[in-house]
């Protein structure tokens, strides 16, 4: 039978004694582990200015931090979904979804406080969540729960598949992370009304795509949004604090920061259109099935048959030209045996197909995947169902596979993406003024909410407004013809008809591997 072992510790904050589940040893193994999860599953944003700045806020903030013996660490995660969250060793992550709904330093350095809070009161130690690796089992387990419901609320699921490593705090620990955060900001000079000014904005924010704010439920582990909005008001209002710490010299500077964001998810991660799964970067094409639920994450894209029966990924395996190569290396680190292989070809690119049976707690799913050698790169393009269904969908999946090829010109042209640019509002104009002669993207309620304004207000000649405007994409391959790179200007594209496998002679090399590759 096994042994719970745990101890007792004093909370650096509350200065009590309590029951901590996790070493401070323990604790920083997971961080480093999680901080590379985080950069590989998430990714962090391109933007060195502005991380830089988040850094210097946050290191700002941590001084003043209760003291533990750690080194904190801030980053700009890349996620649309507003949020931040803190890993147990001191890495703090905000969203970039979460930067475009700032309007003040002061907002921003509360939020970071929060999440130092969570770290100096050590509230992942008295929880012990440890993240589990996400690996192929894991994702064809989750099907049913994913498009259970038949909406879209594959996105969601799956995205929480790659955010494990986000502990879930309990309700005292919110509203103790809250006023660390307000008491950090007073000490370090910033107005800790900056807090409820957040909060409300996320409370609207809420109301708008749900339509009401999100109250506590019994088993909720969060505060009410409206709850902490007013708990924080005051608070802040009868905090002794004077204006000491300002690495921007106005809302203007602030707000330029923030100049040029991406709103969504940005085009360098691939884009949908017409049908079709283009990356610009990578410069490939792909054609999903028609009527799956589609989640394109930053590690895969993945579609999920309305059935919940199936799936199909794409996924980049690594640099390389030599698919059977990749394909014993997916196999050792799945952990899964191969049943059978071919060389095939996919139009004019050399390529492998396997079989294979993946034990997952959902019941075994078949999988055929075919590894694809394009521009020195191994792609992965699998389709796997439940086992006794894959003849339904075998069609599907061998469609899906042959529709991989270069990205053409006349669909770079097709890829944009919405930017935060900052408006000045001219004598007489309201939001839907300014909406209309910039061209924004966004209505006005929404426009209103990311700028903690009110639809119909009049604004001061002057007023900065935060709008979304679509722009053409300009990415690496466009940046490499500019420079007049010739490996980029497309002089050798891999067009023409998709060739069915078999078609076109297989290299003589592929035969021999082949004849081993049970081996």
């Amino acid at each position: 039978m096994p042994v719970l072992l745990f101890a007792c510790a004093v909370n650096p904050v509350s200065g009590r004694r309590e029951v901590i589940l996790m070493s401070e040893e323990d604790e920083r193994e997971i961080d480093e582990r999680e901080a590379k999860k985080v950069a590989e599953i998430l990714g962090l944003i391109d933007a060195p200015e502005l991380a830089a700045y988040v850094e210097q806020l946050g290191q700002a903030m941590a001084a003043h931090a209760p003291k533990r013996k750690l080194d904190y660490h801030f980053n700009i995660v890349e996620m649309d979904v507003p949020n931040a969250f803190a890993l147990p060793g001191g890495h703090i992550y905000v969203s970039r979804g979460l930067l475009v709904h700032m309007n003040s330093e002061a907002e921003l350095a509360n939020v970071l406080g929060h999440e130092i809070g969570h770290v100096a009161a050590r509230h992942a130690a008295q929880r012990d969540v440890r993240a589990k690796t996400v690996g192929i089992a894991s994702i064809l387990g989750a099907v049913g729960a994913v498009v259970a419901g038949g909406d879209g609320r594959a996105v969601a699921a799956t995205q929480m598949l790659g955010q494990g490593m986000i502990s879930a705090y309990g309700r005292d620990q919110e509203r103790e992370a809250d006023r660390i955060a307000l008491d950090l900001a007073a000490t370090v000079g910033v107005d800790p009304m900056g807090m409820a000014d957040f909060l409300r904005t996320l409370d609207r924010t809420t109301r708008l795509e749900q339509g009401f704010s999100r109250e506590t439920g019994f088993f909720d582990t969060h505060p009410s949004t409206p709850e902490r909005v007013a708990e924080a008001t005051t608070r802040a209002a009868v905090i002794r604090w004077e204006p000491k710490l300002s690495l921007t010299k106005s809302k203007a500077d602030f707000l330029k920061r923030l100049d040029g964001l991406p709103v969504g998810k940005p085009a360098s991660e691939g884009v949908f259109r017409d049908g079709r799964f283009l990356h610009p970067d990578l410069e490939i094409s792909l054609a999903f099935p028609h009527g799956w639920y589609v989640d394109n994450q930053r590690s895969r894209v993945i579609a999920f048959a309305p059935t919940r029966d199936a799936v199909a990924l794409l996924e980049l395996q690594g640099p390389g030209m030599d698919p059977l190569a990749a394909a014993h290396s997916y196999a050792r680190e799945e952990g899964f045996a191969l049943s059978e292989g071919k060389a095939v070809r996919i139009g004019p690119l050399d390529a492998v197909r396997v079989r294979g049976l993946v034990p997952t707690q959902g019941g075994p799913f078949e999988m055929e995947i075919t590894f694809v050698a394009y521009d020195g790169n191994v792609y992965r393009l699998s389709g796997g169902a439940r086992q006794g269904r894959f003849g339904r969908h075998a069609g599907v999946f061998r469609g899906f596979a042959r529709s991989f090829r270069n990205l053409r010109e006349n669909e770079l042209e097709k890829i944009d993406e919405l930017r935060l640019r900052i408006a000045t509002a001219r004598q007489g104009e309201d939001l839907a003024a300014i909406g209309e002669r910039s061209g924004n993207a966004w209505d006005v309620n929404r426009t209103a909410v990311v700028n903690g304004l009110t639809v119909g207000e009049p604004l001061e000649p002057g007023t900065l407004v935060k709008i979304a405007i679509r722009e053409p994409y300009r990415g690496a391959a466009e940046a490499a013809r500019e420079d007049g790179d010739p490996a980029a200007s497309g002089d050798n594209p891999v067009q023409g008809p998709e060739v069915a496998p078999g078609a076109t002679p297989v290299p003589s090399e592929f035969r021999t591997h082949l004849r081993n590759f049970a081996g």
